[in-house]
């Protein structure tokens, strides 16, 4: 049934939305011939115009008038796609009409086997590739299409749908490599044709091939059996490799697949056996440092002199803690400095750190990144109080082992960091804890004063000797004790 809409209101909503939208809105419900009529007759404006020649109800009248009055090639290349024009007015416009007319006639889907020849041998480039990216042509035309000596109407052939074996065969051989990879990487071919090129011989069709998406899993199958290292290497992600498909890459020649495959968290730990021997020291690097690495194998490289594996090893999160021991003896400065870096350092692993290897660097390394370990031996405290280095009189003032002397040699330390550190050693004494609450550093003031006022009143108030260690101070300490 006709819409049903008054002239003002198509007029204005032409003006309003352009021509394209409301031909749109009203090819459904379509406007009546009377309306479409006095539209031209009243109102011979270009968007009114350019609506006449697409709406596809116009009268074939209109159609022709346009044709023969309008030179707007816009209007007649829409009137020359218009279905309501005639066969005599399409073959006139074919042969009369500009470069756009007989563009927009080769695109057309209603195609005339007699435009569509005379189309054929155009003297214009975009005619011909125009008709030569229209599906509606005949089998015939695309044969003669496909031999065409401008690249540009081979490579948009190439692009259909049902193409036939012998097109495809002449295009798959074409001398210009943009047809060859429109043909591989985007033609609409059948998947028997696309199965058989994955399984050729020719590593240029399986290479453009990667260019399509999603392509199916028989043709997946078929591009894993290339020899070819960049198009296995490219189709990896696609499907699940099996532990022959590892053992290969595992055991190629080509480095890039075996340090692919070395990156693997699901890696088995047979496969991970064969990598952590490999010559490249990059690949063995990149096993250490997988996050799915083997117990077997961690333990394997930690006891190895291969320190740049080592090194990954000790930044791998998922380090067994067999492993992390082994990596803290090992010979290497670099390695233990890797693992002073860990966040999951037990006190096992600081005594190893700290107290076995005796690696001031490895100790300042982790003063600096504020470690706290109370178990330093006190002939390591004598060598770090030698240095006048402020991180390393911090880490000291955490040991349990202090002696009154050292304690009371912190409690005058110029760095204030040192003497926060100190209020935090269980060792101290109440009456140590009194006299850093007086602190001139208001933090170290009020850390001090917390703790002194937490600690229990029947603690001893005076520490057990003085700097010196005398006698006599000690008889002193034992009689303000006494009185107390």
């Amino acid at each position: 049934m006709p819409a049903e809409i008054k002239l003002e209101e198509l007029l204005e909503a032409i003006r309003k939305d352009g021509p394209r939208k409301v031909v749109q809105q009203y090819r459904h419900n379509l406007l009546p011939s009377r309306v479409l009529i006095d539209l031209y007759s009243e109102h011979p404006e270009r968007d009114i115009l350019l609506f006449l020649a697409l709406y596809p109800t116009v009268p074939s009248q209109v159609l022709e008038d346009l044709a023969e009055a309008c030179v707007d090639p816009e209007i007649q290349a829409a009137a020359a796609t218009n279905p309501r024009c005639t066969h005599l007015l399409l073959i006139r416009m074919a042969r009369e009409g500009g470069a756009p007319v007989r563009a927009a006639l080769a695109a057309n889907k209603l195609q005339n086997a007699k435009i569509t020849a005379g189309l054929l041998n155009d003297s214009n480039l975009f005619v011909r590739v125009a008709l030569a990216g229209n599906g509606s042509i005949g089998e015939s035309y695309r044969t003669a299409l496909a031999l065409d000596p401008e690249p540009a109407v081979r490579t948009a052939l190439s692009g259909t749908a049902k193409l036939s074996d012998e097109v495809i065969h002449t295009l798959s051989a074409d001398q210009s490599a943009v047809v060859r990879a429109n043909l591989y990487g985007y033609g609409k071919v059948t998947p028997e044709v696309l199965l058989s090129w994955a399984a050729s011989d020719d590593l240029e069709a399986q290479r453009l091939m990667l260019a399509r998406n999603k392509p199916r899993p028989e043709v997946v199958q078929a591009l894993r059996l290339s020899p070819d290292g960049f198009v296995q290497d490219a189709i990896k992600d696609l499907y699940e490799p099996t532990a022959a498909d590892l053992l290969a890459r595992a055991e190629s020649d080509d480095e890039s697949q075996r340090l692919e495959t070395a990156k693997l968290e699901t890696l088995p730990a047979e496969i991970q056996h064969v990598l952590a021997s490999d010559a490249i020291e990059e690949v063995r690097v990149a096993l250490a440092a997988n996050p799915g690495i083997d117990e077997e194998v961690a333990l394997l490289i930690a006891a190895s002199n291969d320190a740049p594996a080592c090194e990954a090893l000790a930044g791998n999160p998922k380090l067994p803690d067999a492993g992390k021991v082994e990596l803290c003896h090992h010979e290497s400065d670099s390695v233990r400095l890797c693992m002073a870096y860990r966040d999951d350092l037990t006190d096992e692993l600081l005594d190893i750190l700290v107290n076995q290897n005796e690696d001031l660097n490895l100790i300042g390394h982790l003063a600096l990144r504020g470690i706290v370990f109370e178990g330093t031996k006190p002939e390591l405290l004598e060598q770090l109080f030698k240095l006048k280095r402020p991180s390393l009189h911090t880490f000291a003032a955490g040991a349990a082992q202090l002696s009154d002397a050292q304690v009371r040699k912190l409690m005058r330390d110029n760095a204030p960091s040192v003497r926060l550190a100190l209020c935090d050693n269980p060792i101290l004494t109440r009456m140590a804890m009194n006299e850093l609450s007086k602190d001139w550093n208001p933090a170290v003031a009020e850390k001090a004063l917390k703790r002194f006022e937490s600690m229990p009143e029947d603690e001893p108030a005076e520490e057990t000797e003085s700097e010196e260690g005398d006698e006599d101070s000690g008889l002193v300490s034992k009689i303000v004790k006494f009185f107390k």
